[in-house]
């Protein structure tokens, strides 16, 4: 059976090369071909080359190897092909199955269910290591947690633990379900690690521990799958998925590892900050297009973030600069260093553990076309250091020199690393464990040292939904929060009983640190991602660096229940009064919501004494309450626009949304050509999607014609009508700079005017000022918002358009003075005094227009509100 598939896999991959290369490089799949129809047996022969190029490889299985006495648990047997086969993927339920296998099939593996996924898969962890290690392994798990927390057991406890522990290396695959090479060798790695009496895999099972992950998300790996499978062979074959692999984020999700939204990545942090604290965690990726290295592993390029423990940085360089040369000496070419990826950002899968005093490694290999071979070309070939020249040098020692490149390959480098990755932390048990032990240790001591000694959240706070889930987030990261039982005085300052502390004289510190300083992002380096995030002032909270010395009386808490119970969000509503809600706490808006759909109609006041508070209409305020107020009737029917390039915005906002409990429809291309708007809509939200993809979508003969095309003339006109006609449209970003076209409002974007030359704010946490308005009653003077490629307004009163000046309303402002709050902004002037969020009178409706994303990857929680207010306030 094997050989059958295998031939016609061939086949088709004669067929391929044949339809795609340059005709003096056809010839041979042209002969094969020709040989094929003439002659099948020479196909067997050629065959019978290929399986031994897949032999080539020791780490490779063939399902005719009969001397391998474990090549029944294979994973070719079980597959019926090799790993990495051209046009082939494993979905999640084979998958799942093998790992199944390998665990009926061999005491060095140890399966477990870390728990569902979003969609309710399974996320299993393999655990391998020696049947001795794993006979032991809740104590090893405690001689690590001993290694983690140098505060814990005696110094001959520790001692010991370091000299009879067993390094954990945990190993996260396809967390990106386009990049599906890592999914196919992981089955390889761990049949190896299970299962082979050879050098080095028999040593690392005797002296490591490994967790591996066989994929970080089962839903993308299925979704990816399924739509590879239904279009191999067809002119569509590799096109990109119509929805997001993850179901609220897309790509997006190795952006959540700070703010854990996600299931995966709660289930992940859970794993790694308190269940198995590695020493050691790979994180393995594929990047884009691949024509430029075809692997990438540390040194990361420079900044270098200042939180990040020397020790931990070192040994980061020595893991990746030992696989370099294991891996060249193997033969494999074309590895880049120091390229493209730096060790400044947090929030990323391999990013936060090294704020835990963690090894955290992170590889990109060049891809494919999903499962599809490419062919490249030398001429296409670019330098990694962005040289003119593509040409060796000290970060790209010995460059590919073009060919073919397949999945197969990518599945080679991955275990190549991997085999050089586990025999150095194999081969010197004790460095990896002493590395994040010192490290451990000197995040206490800086805790007691002349800098910041903890943080406080003061108990007088104003959103008690984003205190929960910012103590939430901490806990769970592994940060101990600890609450004043009495009154503090810190630093001439008082604190009430009940405010938050974070001590930083405790071994996951750095973290804490990292999330919670107001960090500048040096001048002349260029982020990978953003240049900073200030997780706190995101959220909305006042949050006080502590320079003196803490009490020692404080109560630990272990639930973000715990945390807050002290806390007191607005005095002006009275002890036990369960109908009075303040619109300044994101949780509010989820009551408002439920209420608006049993049919109850709702107050807010606008102005007096408590302006910014609401309850049901059925117990109205009074004038000396409320001088002015409006009245939600109702709640309004909403639309969120999602383009068939599967937007992670879109995903973005519909999580806030669905956490904020606001019903809503997802509405396609086709919905708003039919035209009629106002049948069935109310509000309709455009994500941040471009000009582009909203007129015009996927180009025709990329996908399925259903699938092609985005609004057209069809659309936009039905989107002008339901405004003209008394809808509400919410634009954010680029949806935003589509409707000011549209629209032809007199507005310019100042950022990309001729008088911005010099601009740049590279994801950054500025803030904004709202004026006095309706819409931003309650609003404080100012607010911290995420600016990532963000615009900034000034109206043109010169200019002609279906809304003079005197119908645009600026609600939201960029300040003069003291714009930036964390990472970089050159010349800040370009957006002093213009507009942030702008609402549009057009005829009987209203445009909303945010130059910035209020929902930004769901870290602002505290411009959540801004985004509730654009859609149910009248």
């Amino acid at each position: 059976m094997f050989a059958v598939c295998s031939l016609s896999q061939k086949f088709r991959q004669a067929w391929y090369e044949s339809a795609i290369t340059p005709v003096f490089t056809r010839l041979p799949a042209l002969v094969f071909l020709i040989a094929f129809v003439a002659n099948p047996g020479l196909a067997i022969a050629q065959d019978a080359k290929i399986t031994q190029q897949f032999a080539a490889n020791p780490d490779l299985d063939v399902p005719f190897a009969k001397s391998n006495p474990h090549i029944s648990s294979s994973p070719a047997t079980y597959l019926g092909r090799p790993v990495g086969t051209d046009f082939q993927l494993a979905d999640w339920k084979q998958v799942a199955g093998y790992y199944q296998k390998l665990d009926q099939a061999s005491d060095a593996l140890l399966l477990q269910n870390a728990g569902k996924t979003t969609e309710g898969r399974d996320l299993l962890v393999a655990v391998i290591s020696s049947p001795a290690n794993l006979a032991r392994l809740p104590e090893i798990q405690r001689e690590t947690k001993l290694i983690a927390d140098p505060r814990l057991g005696t110094a001959n406890d520790r001692q010991l633990a370091l000299t009879q522990g067993k390094p954990i290396v945990l190993i996260s695959l396809s967390m990106h379900s386009d990049e599906p090479a890592s999914t196919e060798m992981g089955m390889q790695l761990a049949w190896l690690l299970a299962t082979s009496d050879e050098a080095p895999w028999r040593e690392i099972r005797e002296n490591v521990v490994v967790v591996l992950i066989p994929s970080l998300n089962p839903d993308g790996v299925d979704h990816i799958v399924s739509f590879y499978r239904e279009r191999v062979g067809t002119p569509y074959e590799g096109a990109a998925l119509n929805k997001l692999y993850q179901f609220y984020t897309g790509h997006d999700n190795n952006r959540d590892f700070f703010s854990l939204t996600q299931k995966e990545a709660r289930l992940m942090t859970h794993l790694l900050y308190h269940e198995w604290k590695p020493q050691v965690m790979w994180d393995a990726h594929q990047y884009g297009a691949g024509t430029r290295e075809r692997f990438f592993v540390p040194p990361y390029r420079d900044p270098l973030n200042p939180n990040l423990d020397r020790d931990v940085v070192a040994a980061i360089n020595l893991m990746g600069t030992r696989a370099v040369a294991d891996m060249t000496r193997a033969g494999h070419s074309g590895i880049a260093t120091g390229i493209g990826y730096d060790n400044w950002w947090n929030g990323g899968n391999r990013s936060v553990p090294a704020r835990h005093n963690m090894v955290g490694i992170l590889t990109e290999a060049a891809s494919v076309n999903i499962a599809s071979p490419v062919f490249i070309k030398p001429s296409e070939l670019k330098d990694p250091l962005q040289r003119p020249e593509y040409l060796p040098s000290n970060q790209f020692i010995h460059p590919w020199p073009g060919g073919w490149w397949r999945l197969q390959d990518i599945v080679n480098y991955e275990l190549a690393f991997a085999k050089s990755m586990l025999s150095s932390v194999s081969r010197e048990p004790r460095f990896w464990l002493e590395t994040t032990h010192a490290a451990a240790s000197r995040a206490i001591s800086d805790g007691h040292g002349n800098g910041v000694r903890g943080w406080i959240i003061p108990a007088q706070q104003v959103d008690r939904h984003a205190i929960r889930r910012f103590a939430d987030i901490l806990l769970l990261s592994g940060i101990e929060l600890h609450v004043a039982t009495k009154p503090l005085l810190i630093d001439g300052r008082n604190y009430s009983a009940g405010s938050i502390v974070i001590r930083r004289d405790q071994p996951y510190s750095r973290h804490a640190k990292d999330l919670l300083e107001l960090k500048g992002f040096p001048a002349g380096e260029k982020p990978y991602d953003v240049s900073g995030w200030a997780l706190a002032h995101l959220f909305g909270l006042r949050r006080v660096e502590v320079l003196g010395d803490l009490p020692d009386d404080l109560q630990p808490v272990t639930t973000a229940d715990e945390a807050i119970r002290g806390m007191t969000i607005d005095a002006r509503i009275a002890a036990g009064d369960r109908q009075t809600l303040s619109i300044r706490d994101s949780g509010s808006w989820k009551a408002l919501a439920a209420a608006l759909t049993r049919g109850e109609a709702w107050e807010v006041a606008i102005q007096g004494k408590l302006a910014g508070l609401m309850r049901p209409a059925s117990t109205p305020f009074g004038m000396e309450e409320a001088t002015e107020k409006v009245t939600i009737s109702r709640l309004p029917r909403i639309g969120l626009y999602a383009p068939w390039t599967a937007s992670m915005d879109e995903g973005w906002l519909r999580w806030v949304l669905d956490d904020a409990g606001i019903p809503f429809v997802t509405v396609r291309n086709e919905m708003l050509k039919a035209g009629e708007l106002r049948e069935f809509l109310d509000v309709l939200i455009l994500p941040d999607v471009t000009s582009k993809t909203i007129n015009e979508g996927r180009a025709p003969g990329t996908i399925e014609e259903r699938y092609a095309g985005g609004l057209g003339p069809d659309g936009i006109l039905a989107i002008d009508q339901f405004v003209k006609r008394g809808g509400k449209l919410i634009t954010t970003e680029g949806s935003a700079a589509w409707a000011i076209s549209q629209f032809s409002l007199p507005m310019e974007n100042v950022v990309t005017s001729k008088d911005a030359e010099g601009f740049s704010c590279p994801g950054s946490v500025l803030r904004v000022t709202p004026v006095k308005d309706p819409l931003t009653a309650g609003l404080p003077d100012s607010i911290p918002m995420m600016f990532s490629g963000s615009a900034a307004w000034q109206v043109n009163e010169g200019k002609s358009g279906k809304a003079n000046p005197s119908q645009l309303k600026t609600l939201a402002s960029y300040p003069e003075n003291n714009l930036l709050l964390a990472g970089f902004i050159a010349r800040p002037e370009v957006l002093a005094q213009k507009g942030a969020w702008v609402e549009a009178r057009v005829d009987a409706g209203k445009i909303h227009l945010f130059a910035f994303r209020p929902h930004y990857r769901a870290w602002s929680q505290g411009t959540f509100p801004l985004l509730f207010r654009a859609i149910l306030l009248p």
